[in-house]
């Protein structure tokens, strides 16, 4: 189905400025109202560039203004950010099916949930704090990807970083590194099922470092997916300062019930290696799309340690 249509545009496709180069972008906003706050945000406002230089490269440009917009009702303020920053800029090659190399910022190859960066793309407004707190969601470096030759069926990520973020003023959410190094894989069984995982480590400045193994596993079929991810991570400081093991996990079920209609549930499960914070969070929400570049999705979380216990709205477009 075309929404809107003007020449060759399609809504969701760009506009193919020339056999190389594709032009975009996107915008979410948010509302979110809680006991003691409420707020309105433009958190996305994207430019996207892409394109394929003949059968075997392509390269994807993306500036985005985080939060460029925010209206807090309590206080009757607001305030702009509107100066982009560079969210993803690589380039790919393709040498075979075997190996490909990409090099440059990029989403991390982690788990399903990472690698949906754009609202539009989620089944839910908000991000499990699986995905936020645990791992660099970003890699400036090099990324070496396939299938491999004994199996059809499983793909392998060898990432690496050595270098610090390409653009300081949008990186990973509270966890600046300038060294990344980590191997993942994840297989397609019958029945509509998959399962991976990923091994890694990083750090900033040879400081403290983090080791992280993480599994995830996901069944499609009918109107059901079924999406589990997992991680245990352990943070080594220098000298004789203690180490720190946390523990995340997400368990979410979607069922739509019809075509363009989805009941999205989800449990959060995060332990920070401190006894007394242990947070469990629980999402019920409601997802709409009229067409699949346009989103609206609602959503009401539960929190056991805070009183952060919330409702959330989102409408986004892929343009």
């Amino acid at each position: 189905m075309v929404w809107a249509a003007e020449g060759n545009y399609q809504l969701g496709q760009g506009f193919k400025l020339a056999d190389w180069l594709t032009v975009g972008g996107y915008i979410s906003t948010e509302y979110k109202k809680s006991d003691d706050h409420e707020e309105f945000v433009v958190d996305d406002l994207a430019f996207l560039a892409y394109g394929e230089f003949g059968d075997s490269s392509s390269f994807m440009l993306e500036l985005e203004s985080v939060d460029a917009f925010e209206f807090d009702f309590d206080r009757h303020e607001s305030r702009t950010n509107l100066p982009p920053a560079i969210e993803r800029l690589y380039f790919d090659h393709g040498f075979s099916d075997h190996i490909s190399v990409r090099v440059g910022k990029q989403i991390t190859p982690i788990g399903y949930w990472n690698l949906q960066p754009i609202n539009v793309l989620r089944e839910t407004t908000s991000n499990p704090r699986y995905s936020r707190e645990m791992f660099p969601k970003f890699l400036t470096g090099v990324d070496i990807y396939g299938y491999t030759t004994f199996d059809d069926n499983l793909t392998y990520h060898i990432y690496m970083q050595s270098t610090g973020d390409l653009d300081d003023a949008y990186i990973n959410i509270n966890i600046d590194i300038d060294k990344h190094y980590g191997f993942s894989a994840n297989k397609q069984f019958s029945g509509g099922w998959e399962a991976g995982g990923s091994l890694g480590r990083f750090e900033k400045d040879g400081d403290f470092s983090t080791r992280y193994l993480q599994l995830n596993a996901r069944r499609v079929t009918g109107a059901y997916t079924f999406v589990i991810e997992a991680i245990s991570s352990l943070k080594k400081g220098p000298g004789q300062l203690a180490d720190r093991r946390s523990n995340a996990a997400y368990i979410q079920g979607e069922y739509r019930y019809k075509p363009r209609h989805s009941i999205i549930s989800r449990l959060e499960y995060r332990d920070d290696g401190n006894s007394t914070n242990r947070e469990r969070i629980a999402i019920l929400g409601y997802s709409f799309r009229p067409v699949y570049p346009v989103s609206l999705k609602l959503e009401y979380q539960w929190h056991t340690l805070s009183d952060d216990n919330q409702l959330q709205a989102s409408f986004s477009v892929l343009f």
